[in-house]
Formats: structure tokens, sequence, C-alpha cells
């Protein structure tokens, strides 16, 4: 893959209600990723129906390969216009990234998108066209690393009209303050929180609207490389440790005879870190030049799992090797892990915890967590 996409978003709700009348949707297709802004017509439950339905549908039938002639006319359909104010039940702003750079946003009814380059703000070309007696707003560009769209409802732009601002907070507005945070090293949550919290602000509290905001940005890929164990065959030695210097992203080395063979193989002192004596259970981590953690391995790598499985937000207070390497695979958006099946003979020492000795089987448990959580695993066995 090219590029990363991280997507965060934050929902503000009208002043009184339960449930925030927008919706979003974000699915991923076998090449592309769909994100769907819709805002209900008024405001709580009925609304929040409406959208959904509008979210839901739309982002269905695009990851089925349906066109959005056909997404349109289902809306049209399933959700009419309102007779009294002869407005759309719900409007919408449909982006789709697809894997190769390529971005394609349409946008009924719904505020303008932003779309920026580091702290830049860039226009997008928006070409008009008719869709049974609709009109949407086309876009289609390319992105990559460092370029950021932020999608948003009409209730970020009406945020403090009548009041902090005579005309709501408005679109040059808006544009200017997410600049500011573009250039603010946020994630992309909490620079969708910021927005929404600066609306609360505007709203003095009261939302007259539901806000949404969903911000996407594109970045490098995040790699990490771990080799744990070493191989069955002393002949691969070399052939892993290559394979793990000459990989991209973070170098890991779990297991102490692991480090000492790569210690060997690059000629390298292997340090212990005895100031990193922070755990009564989970062994030191270590340094080689060149890597970027070492770890003990079996008793480093249960653990690591059960962090993996457990609370991440609890993983900030957790300072040991199974703590650090937990962090460092969920910072990860590939992940490839060399496994050696050389037999460790401590395996067969009756004191010896059954599921620190069942490391293979911990390794393949790590790999599943991840995949689920979203990453890309691959495993190379020696």
């Amino acid at each position: 893959m090219l590029f990363q996409m991280d997507i965060g978003y934050s929902q503000l709700n009208k002043k009184g209600e339960e449930i925030c009348g927008d919706s979003i949707e974000i699915v991923r297709t076998a090449g592309s990723s769909i994100i769907v802004l819709a805002d209900g017509l008024g405001s709580g439950v009925k609304a929040n129906i409406l959208s959904r339905i509008t979210a839901k549908t739309a982002a269905t039938m695009l990851k089925m390969g349906g066109q959005i002639d056909d997404v349109i006319e289902t809306m049209i359909e399933t959700l009419p216009v309102c007779r009294l104010r002869n407005i759309a039940y719900s409007t919408f702003s449909i982006l789709q990234i697809f894997d190769d750079g390529h971005a394609y946003l349409v946008e009924f009814d719904n505020p303008p998108a932003f779309w920026g380059y580091d702290d830049s703000l860039y226009s997008l070309v928006r070409n008009e066209r008719q869709v049974g007696e609709k009109t949407i707003k086309e876009s289609h560009f390319k992105i990559g690393v460092g370029h950021w769209l932020v999608l948003l409802s009409d209730g970020v732009l009406h945020a403090g009209l009548g009041g902090f601002w005579n005309l709501g907070w408005e679109e040059k507005h808006v544009g200017n303050y997410l600049k500011t945070l573009a250039g603010g090293g946020y994630s992309t949550d909490e620079w969708a929180e910021k927005v929404t919290g600066m609306c609360n602000k505007f709203y003095c509290g009261e939302a007259g609207d539901d806000a949404s905001v969903v911000v996407v940005r594109i970045r490098k890929v995040r790699k990490l490389t771990a080799l744990i164990g070493p191989p069955r065959n002393p002949d691969d030695d070399a052939v892993v440790v290559k394979s793990l210097t000459d990989a991209e992203g973070v170098k890991v080395i779990c297991g102490g005879t692991t480090s000492q063979l790569a210690g060997r193989v690059l000629k390298r002192e292997v340090q212990v870190n005895l100031t990193d004596l922070v755990s009564d259970t989970i062994p030191p981590t270590g340094q080689i030049l060149g890597i970027n953690l070492v770890t003990e391995g079996a008793v480093t790598l249960y653990h690591t799992l059960q962090h993996l499985r457990g609370d991440h937000k609890e993983l900030e207070n957790i300072k040991d090797g199974s703590g650090r390497l937990a962090k460092a695979l969920l910072m990860a958006d590939e992940v490839h892990f060399i496994v050696g099946l050389a037999i460790n003979p401590v395996i067969h020492d009756s004191d010896f915890p059954v599921p620190f000795a069942l490391k293979h089987q911990t390794v393949r448990d790590i790999a599943d967590t991840m995949e689920h959580l979203g990453k890309r695993i691959t495993v190379e066995y020696y």
C-alpha cells in the first residue's frame, strides 16, 4: 500500500437531544476506503434514523460495486423531499479513497469538504451535474502523504449564528482554524474533537444544531519487523538477521538466545538494560546497535498478548518490555514476524509455566489479535 489513512471523527448533539441527527459510516473495500457523512432533517431520533439509513445504504451499495447514480436514485426513492420545507430528508458527503491515491468526493447539499496539505489549504474543483431531480457536486483528485480532508455537517458552519458570530462560523473561518490544527501534531480524533469543542464554545454550550466532523489524514505506512527465536537450521542465522536489518521501519528482537545470535552475526555488543528493572514479572530489555527494541522471549510475548487483548489506554503506564512491545505493535500498520522454530531446552523444565512454553502459539495469537485490530500481518518461519 502506498500510504496509510488515519480517520477520526467527533460529534456534538443539538441542545436537549441524547442522540446526534448526523451519521458517519466508514467501510473498507478490496481496493478503497469509503467515508459517508449524512445529515438527517431536524434533530434527535428521527433525524438519526434518516441519516443512518442514508449513510449505511450509500456505503453498502458502493462497497458492493454500485455506482453513485444508483446510490442517489435509491436515496431519492427511500428519502423523499419534505413537502413543507421543500428540502431533502437527508444530505450527505461521500469520500472514496482508492489504494492508488485516486480520490472521489460527491456532495449533496452538505457543506463543502476541506482539502489541504500540511498546513496549507487547497481548493477542490467541483463539477455539478443532475441525477434525476437532484444536483450533486463531484470532485476527482489525487492524494498522497501529507494531504488531509475534513468533512463536516452544517452545524459546524452555523456555530455562533446570531451570537458569537453574526453569520455563524462560516467557511473561511473554519478553514483558517483547520490550517492551524493541521500543523499542531494532533491525532485525527483530537483534531476532530478540537473542531466540535470550538463549535460548543461558539454555541455557548447550547448547540443549536448537530455538528459532525470527520478528519482524514494521509501518512506514510508504519512498518515493524520482529525476529522471534533462532532458526531450526543454524545455517539460516545470517539469513534471518539480514532479513531483519534490511527491513523498513521499526526492528524488534524477542528472546535472549535470539539477541545473542543477532549480536554474533552483526558483530555488535548485546547489552542488558539494568536500569529497566521496572517489573518483578517481566525481564529487562536489552540493546543492540541498529535495533529499536530488544526484549526477552516467552514471558514478554505472553504478557504482550494480554496487553493487546486488554485496554490499550492502560499501556501509557506500563514501561516494561511487554508494554513497550505492545505499544510498538499498535503503532505499526504492517507487521512482519520472522519466527525461528528451534526448540528451546527450557520448555522441558517442569518448573517452567506452560503458557510461557507455548511461545509459537503465543506469536500466532498475537498475529490474529493484530489482524482483528486492522493491521496487515505476515509471518515467515525458519
